[in-house]
């Protein structure tokens, strides 16, 4: 039990160090675009066709809290649970140095450290986004 509690608390400790890969596939005719996302301060820089936009991301988990009580005769128990979902839902919002902005919104799972999404430039250029680690 020792060992996985520190396992545990090293993951958590190495993930918030993490930086994920950014692949960006036009919907259209044009070329694979990369960028990257820093997990400790949730910045995000994309280049597509040479012009790049940085700002940040924001992301979203779900997650509950339960507590119950049950009666059985002279017995009470009481219990409680906190969960954590390792789905969420995010979203990027950056913009280029010459005034271009660049809005995305994905899926991402904590346990595969993986994601999906979709991106659009403000000129109306639509991307299909994958995270991955």
């Amino acid at each position: 039990m020792k060992h996985l509690f520190i396992g545990a608390l090293a993951a958590t400790v190495l993930c918030g160090c993490a930086t994920y890969d950014l692949s960006l596939m036009p919907r259209g005719p044009g070329k694979l675009a990369h960028g990257e996302a820093k997990q400790i301060d949730k910045s995000v820089s994309i280049t597509i066709d040479g012009r790049t936009y940085a700002g940040r991301y924001v992301y979203v988990q779900g997650g509950s809290f339960t507590l119950a009580t049950a009666f059985a005769g002279a017995y009470t128990a009481t219990g409680n649970s906190i969960s954590t979902s390792v789905v969420g839902n995010g979203n990027v919002l950056a913009s280029s140095p010459d005034g271009h902005n660049l809005r995305c919104v994905f899926t991402f799972s904590g346990w595969s450290q993986s994601g999906t999404g979709a991106c659009l430039t403000d000129d109306g250029q639509t991307y299909d986004l994958q995270i991955s680690r």
